[in-house]
């Protein structure tokens, strides 16, 4: 009397469901982790002061026409698992490829990548990135030339993802060198994780990303003395394909560790107008939320032909100042 029993349909029910109970676990320990890793990251993150801003760039033509940042594309393109680990995917098995790109002023960049799938243990991805800042002058503190010398940046990349259900989890490990001809190289280790959803049809996938997690194993140091961050990058996305049509919708927010994306000099000089009254910055709240988006669509008329476009506010407003 006044005992709880358990009947044939609630055991019925705790084992039907038993998998999304594991799955709610695993994703619950999952969080558990980057809760206990990343207050001590956040905390390093000042806008403007990072070092090795070449880990943020669109590592392939694919990603840079969708807007540049895509974690929620699901299908055999093993690049987008440079974004979000938790994409790799047995699709991709033995899948390789290269892409370069001139940036600016002499300035090249690109990233080659390898995929291979374990059968029944998790799918796997390599891959190296680089920028070479060309051929640049050198010269003294009386400016005279000395002759030239070559800077570049590095990153060597390894990860894998595995399949939980309907979920996967994933991780990247780098080592990150930078270079400036002769003189000291330096060195960091970064990280990403990742997580991915994608329905029973494939049709929607929706993702989560925490880039570039990490410390330097060589020091770089500002002026004032104070230790430079990798740049942290905290992103979320979703990716809906149309059952009808082919259409592919992606909508990605990332920076969210960044709630103000709009530079402010705080040791610029005020300024006034002409009455004596100071100007007081402010930053409109539109434009500074829509920093955080990037919007990106696929026409996928055939398997080796596809016509996608891509916008990104953060890209368009920097290139406008």
């Amino acid at each position: 009397m006044g005992k709880n029993r358990i009947s044939h349909d609630d055991t019925h029910f705790l084992h039907s469901y038993s998998p999304i109970f594991s799955v709610i676990l695993s994703v619950k320990r999952w969080l558990l982790t980057l809760l206990l890793v990343l207050p001590g990251v956040l905390s390093a993150q000042i806008g403007g002061r990072h070092v090795y801003s070449f880990l943020n760039l669109t590592p392939a033509p694919r990603a840079a026409a969708l807007g540049g940042m895509n974690i929620s594309t699901y299908d055999h393109d093993a690049n987008f698992a440079y974004q979000n680990p938790a994409l790799v995917n047995d699709s991709m098995h033995q899948q390789a490829s290269f892409s370069v790109a001139n940036y600016l002023a002499g300035i090249t960049y690109g990233y080659a990548s390898y995929s291979h799938t374990f059968e029944g243990i998790a799918s796997f991805h390599t891959g190296v990135q680089y920028l070479s800042y060309g051929k640049m002058t050198e010269a003294d503190v009386y400016g005279n030339q000395l002759g030239t010398f070559s800077a570049s940046d590095l990153a060597y990349v390894v990860g894998g993802s595995i399949k939980r259900d309907q979920f996967r989890f994933g991780a990247n490990l780098k080592l990150i060198n930078s270079n400036i001809s002769r003189y000291r190289s330096h060195f960091a280790l970064g990280m990403d994780l990742g997580g991915a959803y994608i329905s029973d049809k494939g049709n929607f996938t929706a993702g989560m990303a925490f880039r570039n997690i990490g410390f330097n194993l060589s020091r770089w140091r500002v002026a004032d003395g104070e230790s430079t961050p990798l740049p942290l990058d905290i992103a979320i996305g979703i990716s809906q394909r149309l059952e009808h049509m082919p259409l592919r919708f992606s909508i990605t927010v990332n920076n969210l560790q960044t709630p103000k994306l709009i530079f402010y000099d705080k040791n610029a000089p005020p300024e006034f107008d002409l009455s004596g009254e100071e100007i007081i910055t402010k930053f409109p709240f539109f434009d500074n939320l829509f920093r955080h988006f990037t919007f990106g669509t696929e026409f996928l008329i055939s398997q080796g032909f596809n016509l996608r476009a891509g916008y990104s506010h953060l890209r368009r407003q920097e290139l406008r100042s």
